[in-house]
């Protein structure tokens, strides 16, 4: 699931741009810059890997939050430690 985008209009990416900047560089998610409404430019992390490391990051909090949301017990075999089954998870998923 892909977040939208956030939008800010110009004069705001004008007046708050510093603060902005280290929001986008923080939760690696870009930034729709827009004019009269309309999408204009788009301010997105420099580092492609550290905006993979967020999203990756992401995955795993949204991976940990359905398996706490579980309510029927586990799934799994419970000789299988949390640790080796979300390691087996997290290689599977993101390699």
């Amino acid at each position: 699931m892909q977040q939208a985008l956030m939008q800010v209009g110009v004069r705001d990416v004008k007046n708050r741009f510093s603060a902005l900047a280290d929001q986008v560089n923080q939760t690696g998610q870009a930034l729709m810059v827009t004019k009269n409404n309309r999408p204009w430019v788009l301010i997105q992390p420099a580092d492609e890997e550290l905006r993979r490391r967020h999203e990756r990051r992401e995955k795993l909090r949204q991976l940990t939050a359905s398996i706490d949301n579980e309510t029927n017990g586990p799934a799994w075999d419970p000789n299988v430690s949390d640790r080796d089954l979300l390691g087996e998870e997290r290689m599977r998923r993101f390699g």
